[in-house]
């Protein structure tokens, strides 16, 4: 591959995909934002400054249940765009390409959001049952919702290919974000809902114009 050619791929992505696009942008945006914020408020610069973001900082924009049931739902939103650290943002960013890019070639840029958000969305109201004192926080739900659809979609439009595929992606990227607070009812939650959305949406993108 050329470096002109590089260059044409490169400038086409942020031209053309749009939606995956804008959420990767708004992601690395806000986590860069906390982890200054983090580094600015810190009295003592240690490894976990550099790598976590604050837990004050998490409680305030991330999804707090505490503040949650208190009447801050924004909380339910603006969580999907929190992440608490570099490896758990790395990590949805890398699937939200792989997921995200499936989906594009199917979906109209209004469902690929309403895929994205209510899939987050859900995963955050069922992460209410989780306790006063939880913290959650993570596009990872969103991204579940994008495998569901995209698993759909296979099924559905291209007979030739196996959803296993998929499947097979999705539990590489379970793996990988698996931990002690791993919450898996959001994951689970966004893949349920990613499945429906495209039995819903009649109307599909026309590839041959992409």
């Amino acid at each position: 591959m050329t470096e002109e050619t590089e260059t044409y791929s490169f400038d086409s992505f942020w031209k053309s995909n749009l939606p995956t696009r804008n959420i990767l942008i708004i992601i690395l945006v806000v986590h860069i934002t906390l982890w200054i914020i983090t580094l600015v408020q810190a009295s003592v610069i240690t490894f976990d400054v550099f790598y976590y973001i604050s837990e004050d900082l998490l409680k305030q924009v991330g999804q707090y249940n505490q503040l949650v049931y208190q009447g801050h739902v924004y909380q339910l939103f603006s969580s999907i765009f929190v992440h608490f650290d570099w490896l758990h943002i790395l990590s949805n960013c890398l699937f939200l390409l792989i997921f995200g890019l499936k989906a594009e070639d199917y979906l109209l840029s209004w469902q690929y959001y309403a895929v994205f958000i209510i899939s987050g969305l859900m995963g955050g109201l069922l992460s209410l049952t989780f306790g006063a004192a939880t913290i959650s926080a993570g596009a990872s739900g969103g991204v579940f919702g994008l495998l569901g659809a995209d698993i759909t979609i296979v099924y559905q439009e291209e007979k030739d290919k196996k959803p296993w595929i998929y499947v097979g992606i999705g539990v590489i990227f379970l793996a990988i974000t698996a931990g002690v607070n791993t919450n898996v009812l959001a994951h689970a939650i966004g893949l349920v809902t990613g499945f429906l959305f495209p039995v819903i949406f009649k109307k599909r993108r026309n590839l041959e114009a992409k």
